[in-house]
This record gives structure tokens, sequence and C-alpha cells, in this order.
């Protein structure tokens, strides 16, 4: 049995006809020959497994009814280890029995939706080859790993602004409709860029503009460019100028945990770090929106406000209509899961409440 937290995302390193091989996640240190794992809301058995992987041997059945059999190798799954008994009880009762699998057909971001930003994603950096850069299936990963390697003028800026410094909270390499923003401040819609040299050629200038424009337009975000140099070497400058900034917007509410504080100046704060940054639940207005497409016979188990597991990922319904169903996905699940890098059109797993479909099934 199953939460439907998800407690890591792992690649898939191969796949046959019998066998799904994946990255073995550096918590999962309680691995067992016969270990409970949920792949993306699938049960699964490990039959084998090392420092860097584990294996699963997959019967037809499993192929046929989940959409594990369209993963490619280098795609993320969710994964979640079963529950113990001792285990504190979160999300919902998740069996790992996939009943079937949905279609996306609407993504929203918050005051905006996916759709309706152009295409261009992140410019490439100084020595970036383009073929790598992200799509839309793998921009979390992208981001992820983004984050792991940060330029020089990258860490020093993000040293500035972490733990609320500035007084409102920012996060680094945060995937934003169909981008990722070099820093983010989520409660005031600002975002700072850290460009490179190549930034300054004409073809690369123009797709920023591109791409700060319809930020602004569709998503209300307010960026902010500054080149590695202007970091380097004159970074009090740079935080001044997004300190100034900050202060031309509304102070965001005490629910958001910006943090702000008055006369706060360009000091850098030498506050004690949160214990888990950027994971509360933010306003309601914050969520994003997925639309899925389900199979007709799961429609009489998904309920509004009912829960639904989608690729794992434990989730409370918001609306069903027409043979879809919507979910709110707060930025902390936009991150951490799978869910995050979906694109309109994507398969995905689907398994209902087992409690609305064991009373359902047992009414005349």
């Amino acid at each position: 049995m199953f939460t439907g937290l998800i407690e890591a995302t792992a690649k898939v390193l191969s796949k046959d006809d019998h066998s799904l091989v994946l990255e073995r996640p550096g918590i999962f240190k309680d691995l067992k020959i016969g270990s409970s794992i949920a792949v993306s809301g699938a049960c699964l058995s490990v039959v084998s497994f090392n420092r860097r992987s584990m294996t699963f041997d997959i019967v037809p059945e499993t192929w046929s009814k989940t959409k594990l059999r369209m993963l490619r190798n280098g795609q993320s799954v969710n994964l979640e280890r079963a529950i113990r008994a001792a285990d504190r009880f979160e999300g919902h009762i998740v069996q790992g029995h996939v009943e079937g699998i949905g279609t996306i057909t609407s993504i929203r971001l918050r005051q905006g939706s996916v759709g309706q930003v152009p295409p261009p994603l992140p410019p490439v950096e100084e020595g970036e080859k383009t073929e790598k850069r992200a799509t839309n299936r793998n921009i979390m990963h992208f981001a992820r790993e983004m984050r792991k390697k940060p330029t020089k003028a990258e860490k020093a800026l993000w040293q500035a602004l972490r733990y609320d410094r500035l007084g409102v909270r920012f996060r680094r390499q945060y995937p934003l409709g169909g981008r990722i923003l070099d820093f983010y401040c989520p409660s005031l819609n600002i975002a700072v860029e850290v460009d490179g040299s190549i930034h300054r050629t004409e073809a690369v200038s123009k797709e920023d503009h591109i791409r700060d424009r319809s930020l602004r337009e569709y998503l209300g975000v307010h960026t902010l460019r500054f080149t590695n140099e202007d970091i380097l070497q004159h970074l009090n400058t740079v935080l001044t100028v997004i300190h100034s900034t900050i202060r031309t917007f509304p102070p965001p509410s005490p629910e958001e945990g910006s943090g702000v504080e008055e006369n706060l100046g360009i000091e850098l704060s030498t506050r004690i770090p949160p214990g888990r940054e950027g994971t509360g639940e933010r306003a309601e207005n914050n969520n994003s929106l997925l639309t899925i497409s389900l199979p007709k016979k799961l429609l009489p188990f998904v309920l509004p406000k009912g829960s639904i597991a989608i690729d794992g990922v434990s989730l409370t319904v918001t609306q069903v209509e027409d043979g879809r169903c919507t979910v709110a996905l707060i930025p902390h699940t936009l991150e951490m899961t799978t869910l995050g890098s979906l694109a309109i059109g994507d398969c995905v797993n689907v398994e209902t409440d087992v409690l609305v479909r064991s009373v359902r099934r047992g009414m005349p």
C-alpha cells in the first residue's frame, strides 16, 4: 500500500519485454529483493539492485494496462516505497493498481496557460550545445541539473538572495511557463536572469526580449537581467536594483511566507535557514490546474473533492465534467514530481480512490 506522496524521481536506464531498470535514488537505502515500489503509480517488485540501479520484472498485463510501455530511456518516473505500518499516514490510500490511462487535455498555470506562452525555451548559455536544450518532457530534470551546477555568478547571487535575505523568498532554476527562470520570487512574480556573453549577440538578445515579453503578458512576470560581470564585480549594486524593484511591489501577505521586514535596507540577513525552503502550500491562486481525459469506466469513481492518483501522485479532484477531471497542483508538486514536465497529449497512469470504488460497487 502507498500514500501517493512521491519520495523521489528516477531515470529509466533500460527496458525490454520483460523488465525495467531504473536509477536507484540515494534515499532508497532499505531496498531488498521483493520490495514494493510504486513506479509512476504502478506497484512493482524489485528483483535485483545495486548501488546505482534497481530492476523490476514486468508482466504483459502491466505493459498493456499502464503507460510504462511508453517509457523511453532517460525519461523520469515518480517513485514511492510501500508504506510501513509505523509510518504517519498522509496523502490517501493508493494500492498501486493502475486502472487506466488518462490523457492530458489542458495545463493552466496561475495567471495564464502553458499553451498561451510562445514556445522558445531558455536561451543557451555559454558553452551549451543547442541540441541539449530542455523540452517540455524533461524541463524539470533539466532544472534540477542546473541547480547542481550553477555558474560562478549564479552561485554568488544565490548566496545573497537565499533564506529571504532581501525580505522575500526567491527560488532558483524555477520552471514556469515552459521556461526555466534563473531566480524567481513567486510571491511578487519577479524573475532575475543571469546572462553570459552569448546573450549579447543579436539573435539571443532578440529571443530574450520575446521571452521576457511573453512572461510579462501571459504570466505577469517582471524580469530583471544582469550580466555575469555585473554580479561578480558589482554585486552590491545588483542587490540594490533588486531590492528597489521589490519595494515597488505590494508586500506579499503573511500566509505566503515572504518574511518581509521593515527597514530591511540592503544589508544581508543572518537569520537561521528554514527547515525546508519553499515546501509550504501557497494561496489557491498560486496553484496550477491539470485537466485529464479519463477512461469512461473510471468516471463513476471520480468525485469533486475526492482523491485520485495521477502517475502515483495523490491529488484532490477540483472538477469533473465531460469525461474529464481537473486537479490543482501546488508549486512543490510541480517541482518534485514528473507532473511539472507534462505536456498536452501526454498519457498518465490513473488510479481512483479505493474507498469510493468500494462504496459505489456495493450500492444497488
